[in-house]
């Protein structure tokens, strides 16, 4: 074999050892598994919603033909900053170690009763009765309005927080009212469960337009 030969041979050899160390994988920088993604943009912090369903407590009526003095619907939003439109004009900051519940609903009054005031309990296990965890408070109207509109925020613990995603069924809103020189109240559950009727009227009488009460939830 020529001496050009022998060149030629040489650098073809070389060539195809270029070539394939190019096409193989590249054992010093390629990662031993799959690398983490990068984190989905996020509007906020979500947390919880819950949607719940304002009715009658018994006895409150006992049971036709009792007037149904009230009914409405509540949605709190646990922990969540995607959505601040229940939020008042100046907002609440959770204080360290507690957790922000934004309140948005409605109240049909379609018996008459004088709504004072609320807020969010617990249902004791081990006694009788409730514990309220926070309350509903903020400036009502001296007298009945056929709607109330409730805006604003409470603030729990982070312990309450997290039980109320645990459990849901624990927990309620309570709106106590007065009607004819009696009380009342209407209250739903944390999982949205319902009980009792809603009164003759729909929602969207426009009895309930007549006049409508802003109320601001506030700590």
């Amino acid at each position: 074999m020529s001496t050009t030969s022998t060149i030629r041979s040489s650098l073809a050899v070389a060539a195809l050892a270029l070539t394939l160390a190019a096409c193989a994988t590249d054992g010093g920088t390629s990662p031993t598994g799959l690398a983490p993604g990068a984190p989905a943009l996020a509007l906020g912090a979500v947390g919880s919603v819950f949607n719940l369903q304002l009715r009658a407590l018994p006895p409150n009526p006992v049971l036709p033909p009792n007037p149904v003095f009230g009914f409405g619907n509540l949605q709190l939003r646990l922990g969540s900053s995607v959505d601040n439109s229940c939020l008042p004009p100046n907002p609440v900051t959770p204080q360290p170690g507690t957790t922000l519940i934004t309140v948005c609903g409605k109240i049909f009054n379609e018996g008459g009763a004088l709504y004072r005031g609320g807020g969010i309990d617990y249902a004791n296990l081990f006694g009788d009765g409730t514990i309220r965890v926070a309350s509903f408070n903020g400036a009502l109207p001296p007298n009945p309005c056929r709607r109330y509109d409730l805006v604003g925020a409470v603030t729990v613990s982070d312990a309450v927080a997290a039980d109320m995603i645990l459990n849901p069924t624990l927990y309620r809103v309570n709106m106590d009212g007065d009607v004819a020189s009696a009380t009342t109240q209407i209250s739903g559950l944390f999982d949205g469960s319902a009980w009792g009727p809603i009164g003759t009227r729909p929602e969207t009488d426009p009895f309930f337009a007549e006049k409508v009460c802003t109320v601001a939830i506030a700590p």
